[in-house]
């Protein structure tokens, strides 16, 4: 539907200007998507006058076959808008069974008024030519130097109070969009077993966004936040620090999918773009394409001209190996154990359906490679194998992926502790995704393991820089500054990460780290406890606490915890894990901590890398068996 209509509406606190597609309450933009802005128009046209569903069908979806549904969902987003409510609206009233009426009063101003502040998303138009006068020459000239200097003086000052308008106008203008998040796009489908369809999309859209040079992208941890969020978007933009922000929604129905995306500046809250795609479902990468290049360009209008590079066609894939390839996705999110196993149902699904989809090889990679470093995993050994397998299949049939290099990096580096072979995969990764988050955060363990911190703590930056909301990776940097020995540092960024999320039980366990080591035992306890609380008595958690209590001279509160432990370890035994040797080395009992350690190092566990680094192991390192495991491992020394 396209609106031709040069009359502006108001009708209560809003005022509705079709032929700029604008809807402003207050002189506040109130964003909609396409569809649902010709619903309101055509509706405020016919105001008063019943219009039924068929009627509004062709009207505002034409040659195209939209279900009721889609209707009803666009009425719901329209009310929503506009604060109405069903039990007693003021705008938009539904007849059962029928169809809908506008029933507010409504004024038409015949176009916009000229003291009308509209923000216009469009290339303003240009005013009517004023005409131009006839220059005729002056009769006479200066009758004395004395007028001259006044005129001259005059102008000076005239101009002397025109600069700084003119300055300020010109700062004033619209900053170039170099950074950009897309938020989650909203399921319109009114089913929450298609959510995962629309996460795998708005992911999607974040991956080919993403290989725009120059343009800084929100990884999805971060932007997943604002899920059904009703924050303002120059909130957000503040939030995540961004110039832009795109947003849509996704309606599968049937077998056909609709896409609505806009482009908004983040700071104004001011509509640059907008468009809306439909599709059969068997062309779904085609449509997720043809969305990623529409925003590409338009964001390249906008951004510094160094970011040239056109967003790549994805090749054909099997319709139904996209949608299990999706399911994958959306499981290997939750980010358990559970998840994981789900994610690898899925992704082997899509590899049967299209044996030459790199991107399930990848996902299969990501999936296998953080299987096998969960703690005490007892499929490491097939599990990292597994997953190398997978990544150079995947790199095998397309050598750009990202995230194929990257989890190929993490086993070369947690399980076959080839660091200097990861690192190159890390900056492959990189080179291919300045913007995957993941990449940086996993090179900056690789850069602690080869005791290089600096480098490790800039890289784990630039992983939140991306990633801003991600608490994974504002306590990973925390440990890095731990690691570093940091610690007033350490304990100013895992304090920050706490205010973000309370509830994120690794930070707590951190900062009860960074306060062991600064000698702040009740403070230490109190996190260490808070810890074991939020992870819901994790085993983890309880011998990290066990040491602090050791550490404190707390024996009996010690060994509490340690039964505590052992209560729900298989077969009531402690676990040869870094924490029971961690625990040992506080006590100062050397032998016990080197035989728990050379038990992880016959299973290869990632935890090794890091002993180097780790405050806790410093009693430990002026024993020669340290060094000479620190040369088995393949670390410096």
């Amino acid at each position: 539907m396209f609106v031709q209509t040069k009359v502006v509406f108001e009708f209560g606190p809003f005022r509705l200007n079709p032929s700029e597609r604008l809807l402003l309450r207050d002189q506040a933009q109130v964003r909609l998507p396409p569809k649902a802005f010709d619903a309101l128009v055509f509706l405020v046209e016919n105001r008063g006058r019943l219009l039924e569903k068929e009627e509004l069908l062709r009207r505002v979806w034409p040659d195209t076959f939209v279900e009721e549904s889609n209707l009803a969902q666009h009425i719901s987003i329209l009310r929503k808008a506009l604060q109405d409510r069903d039990d007693g609206p003021r705008f938009i009233e539904t007849v059962p069974r029928s169809g809908y009426r506008f029933i507010a009063e409504v004024r038409e101003l015949g176009g916009a008024a000229p003291d009308t502040e509209v923000p216009s998303a469009s290339t303003p138009s240009l005013q009517p030519h004023a005409a131009i006068p006839e220059i005729v020459p002056p009769r006479h000239r200066f009758r004395s130097p004395a007028v001259a200097f006044a005129g001259l003086a005059i102008l000076l000052a005239v101009l002397l109070w025109v600069l700084p308008v003119w300055k300020r106008l010109r700062s004033s203008a619209p900053e170039l969009i170099q950074s950009l998040a897309v938020l989650p796009l909203q399921n319109l489908s009114g089913d929450p077993a298609q959510q995962y369809f629309a996460d795998g999309m708005t992911e999607a859209l974040i991956t080919d966004l993403a290989k725009i040079p120059g343009l800084k992208v929100i990884s999805r941890t971060s932007i997943m936040q604002y899920q059904d969020s009703h924050k303002r978007l120059p909130q957000i933009a503040r939030e995540l620090g961004v110039d832009g922000i795109v947003e849509g929604s996704v309606l599968r129905s049937g077998d056909r999918v609709r896409i609505t995306a806009q482009l908004v500046r983040g700071a104004t809250d001011q509509h640059i773009w907008a468009e809306s795609y439909e599709r059969d479902f068997s062309d779904l990468v085609v449509l997720e394409d043809e969305v990623s290049r529409s925003i590409a360009a338009q964001v390249r209008k906008e951004i510094a001209p160094r970011a040239r590079q056109q967003v790549a066609t994805s090749a054909a894939v099997n319709p139904q190996a996209r949608e299990d390839y999706l399911k994958g996705r959306y499981f290997w999110n939750l980010r358990t154990e559970s998840g994981y196993l789900k994610a690898i149902e899925y992704f082997q699904a899509a590899v049967a359906g299209d044996p030459k989809y790199a991107q399930a090889y990848a996902g299969l990679a990501d999936t296998y490679a953080l299987l096998g470093s969960l703690p005490n995993s007892k499929i490491r050994d097939t599990a990292m194998p597994k997953a190398k397998e997978m990544a150079l299949t995947a790199l095998k049939l397309d050598s750009t992926l990202a995230d194929a290099h990257t989890s190929l990096a993490f086993v070369e580096m947690h399980y076959e502790w080839k660091f200097q072979e990861a690192e190159q995969e890390f900056k492959r990764a990189i080179d291919l995704d300045p913007n995957y988050s993941i990449a940086h955060q996993w090179y900056a363990v690789d850069l602690a393991a080869l005791g290089r911190m600096d480098e490790a703590v800039a890289e784990v930056k630039r992983a939140r820089q991306t990633d801003p909301l991600s608490a994974i990776i504002n306590t990973d940097m925390a440990e890095m500054l731990y690691w570093a020995r940091r610690y007033d540092e350490a304990e100013q960024q895992a304090r920050a990460t706490i205010e973000m999320d309370p509830n994120f039980a690794h930070a707590h366990r951190v900062l009860e780290r960074v306060y062991d080591e600064k000698r702040m035992f009740p403070e230490a306890i109190a996190e260490g406890e808070r810890s074991v609380a939020l992870s819901g008595e994790n085993t983890w958690m309880l011998l990290d606490l066990a040491s602090t209590y050791a550490l404190a001279g707390k024996a009996a509160e010690m060994k509490s915890c340690l039964n505590r432990a052992a209560k729900i370890s298989p077969g009531g035994v402690l676990p040869d894990t870094g924490a029971v040797a961690e625990l040992y080395a506080a006590l100062g009992e050397a032998d016990r901590a080197f035989k728990v350690v050379e038990s992880q190092y016959r299973r290869r566990e990632g935890g090794l890398i890091l002993l180097n680094v780790d405050p806790r192991f410093d009693s430990l390192k002026s024993d020669p068996r340290f060094q000479e495991l620190l040369q088995r491992v393949g670390l410096p020394h």
